[in-house]
């Protein structure tokens, strides 16, 4: 098998993984896998409008019933610790989570909010 074909091997294994992963979240929206991506998206693009410029940003999320702990960790260009930490009790086509989080760089706190990104829909998101 060349290059190619091991690339393509190892791509496949990881969608697969994936899909299996997201395939086991439930339907009411909670799931931990959607609930850390779409809060990584929407804490790193808030984090952007307050000017801190994020290297990177990486979120995790277990679930209970009805709500999830939300656990993100970071890096500003300039090496700073970046921290959003949170309970989701609610995700909102993709585009909003609801609950409370908070996100500090450095020392200093960033936002501490009740909901990030477009919470004016009314759709819960399906897995």
């Amino acid at each position: 098998m060349g290059k190619s074909g091991r690339r393509w091997a190892v791509g496949t294994l990881l969608a697969a993984a994936a899909v299996s992963v997201a395939a086991c979240d439930p339907a009411d929206g909670l799931g931990s896998s959607a609930v850390s991506a779409t809060t990584d998206q929407l804490a790193t693009h808030a984090l952007k409008a307050d000017d801190v410029k994020v290297q990177w940003l990486s979120c995790s999320a277990s679930t209970g019933t009805k709500q999830a702990s939300v656990d993100c960790l970071g890096r500003t260009d300039d090496q700073q610790k970046i921290s959003v930490k949170g309970k989701v009790t609610e995700q909102l086509d993709n585009t909003c989570v609801r609950g409370h989080l908070t996100a500090t760089v450095g020392s200093r706190r960033v936002f501490d909010v009740t909901g990030l990104g477009d919470c004016g829909k009314r759709t819960p998101a399906t897995s």
